[in-house]
């Protein structure tokens, strides 16, 4: 009995839709859906403040390489004036 119960049910997800839909709703398919959509607009979300961060710390390094440069070029006059002034 159990047996071809278990066959009809599986017969009938194959082939009914209607009956297909049902058994989702009963077993919570549509609320792990939902859960999902959720899920993903998260990750979305948290995608594109991961890239706001990365915008944000590529300046911040082209600022500090730029100021490096410039700390660089000072260092590199201070040297030569004194390599002058010590001839």
């Amino acid at each position: 009995m159990a047996t071809r119960l278990k066959k009809n049910i599986l017969k009938l997800l194959k082939e009914d839709e209607e009956f297909r839909y049902a058994v989702a709703g009963l077993i919570g398919l549509e609320e792990i859906l939902k859960r999902l959509d959720s899920h993903e607009a998260e990750l979305v979300r948290l995608r594109e403040d991961m890239v706001a961060g990365f915008n944000r710390h590529d300046e911040e390094l082209a600022k500090l390489r730029e100021e490096t440069n410039r700390l660089r070029e000072d260092m590199i006059a201070g040297f030569k004036r004194h390599d002058e002034e010590m001839a």
